[in-house]
């Protein structure tokens, strides 16, 4: 295994991290249905910058480790973005923040399905779950794109499921990391 990797899977927990808070935003949006869309704001605005915020982390420490830790990167900067951007323009409509997160969940559950490819090269196990996971998010975020027509509520049920998606994905990624760093450590390849 090379360095890059071992690095790599020792920051096991940052995808844990993000997939925790993915899940704790898809229960929020998934037990407040009928509050207005646009009260979830301030709760994307936070979650996008903790999430961007541990990317960023991630890349630029791994820069010299990792070969295509300029998407990582990416993904934390468009974060961060979507965060700035709620932060200053608050009254956004319903279509406006549904298109964003729409977005910004189909981004990262297509990182999700190429992370999953990557898994299935190194025949990780599970990694037909962390595909599944992130497809099911690609679904659910195209459908909140692709829809205006659905109501608050079909809105919110949507936008909790492509946040479990993701978060789920994510902790099946740290498991998967975390699992690989052990048998790693007990066959003393680290």
């Amino acid at each position: 295994m090379n360095t890059a990797t071992q690095h790599s899977v020792r920051q096991w927990w940052l995808s844990l991290t993000v997939g925790i808070i993915y899940l704790i935003l898809g229960s929020w949006v998934f037990f407040q249905p009928l509050q207005s869309f646009l009260a979830l704001t301030g709760v994307f605005i936070i979650g996008f910058a903790i999430v961007g915020s541990l990317g960023v982390f991630y890349a630029l420490s791994n820069r010299n480790k990792l070969e295509h830790w300029g998407w990582v990167l990416l993904t934390g900067l468009i974060d961060w973005f979507i965060a700035f951007v709620l932060l200053i323009i608050p009254d956004f409509s319903e279509e406006v923040l549904r298109l964003y997160v729409g977005f910004v969940l189909m981004f990262r559950s297509f990182l999700g399905i190429g992370f999953s490819v990557y898994l299935a090269h190194y025949k990780v196990r599970n990694w037909l779950i962390v595909l599944l996971l992130s497809t099911l998010g690609v679904i659910f975020s195209l459908l909140m794109i692709w829809n205006p027509s659905f109501g608050i509520l079909t809105l919110t049920f949507s936008t909790s499921i492509a946040l479990f998606s993701v978060g789920f994905s994510q902790i099946g990624i740290a498991y998967e990391l975390r699992r690989h760093e052990r048998t790693n450590e007990q066959s003393g390849k680290y």
